[in-house]
């Protein structure tokens, strides 16, 4: 069975404002977000990692709160430390148009798996700068990550109790273990809200 974590607590510097607290759909988008994942049968609980003025504004009143760090890695910390389930999905709180389609192929996923996550390939082409040079590099060799990201609990529990560095995502803890990390095809409309022309 598994925990699902939302992670919640960002500043919204890149946005401008809090972007949990957008009209989406006429809903505030964490609510929207946590909306994805109601009804899913092998998510037995739903983690909120956030702050208290989006906690006010939750529906699901099922949904376990939990006060997040200063960081992104710090906040998953301390939603995995309520997490009471076999496996785990780490997902973001700004990408609120992922299907259930996608939640339960990675769920699927995860029954044969330690480790799942979504990624896109990348379509346009692409450049490394680096002191002012240009570089085009094989977009084949590249993808994109998304979230959530399907993990054994106690494998990425251990990874970041192990690792207090900050990390661009979840499975970037796992890249140099054991453990191998199954890709599967994720969905374009499965954007994470960054920036207001986003929207």
């Amino acid at each position: 069975m598994i925990s699902l974590i939302i992670v919640a607590n960002g500043t919204g510097q890149r946005f401008g404002s809090n972007k949990m607290l957008l009209n989406i759909d006429g809903q505030y988008l964490i609510n929207k977000t946590i909306k994805c994942f109601e009804g899913i049968d092998d998510i037995k609980e739903i983690i909120v990692v956030s702050n208290q003025e989006i906690f006010n504004i939750i529906d699901n009143k099922k949904v376990i709160c939990v006060n997040g760090g200063n960081t992104r890695s710090q906040s998953v910390e301390c939603g995995l430390k309520l997490a009471k389930q076999e496996y785990v999905l780490i997902h973001d709180g700004a990408r609120p148009f992922i299907t259930k389609k996608l939640i339960k192929n990675i769920v699927n996923s995860l029954k044969n798996n330690e480790v799942v996550v979504p990624f896109l390939k990348i379509s346009n082409c692409l450049k490394r700068i680096s002191n002012s040079k240009v570089k085009t590099v094989n977009r084949e060799e590249y993808i994109q990550t998304q979230t959530p990201q399907g993990f054994k609990t106690s494998i990425i529990r251990k990874a970041y109790e192990n690792n207090k560095a900050e990390f661009y995502d979840d499975c970037q803890l796992l890249e140099d273990t054991k453990y191998e990390i199954h890709f599967i095809n994720g969905e374009e409309e499965n954007k994470k809200i960054t920036f207001i022309t986003d929207i």
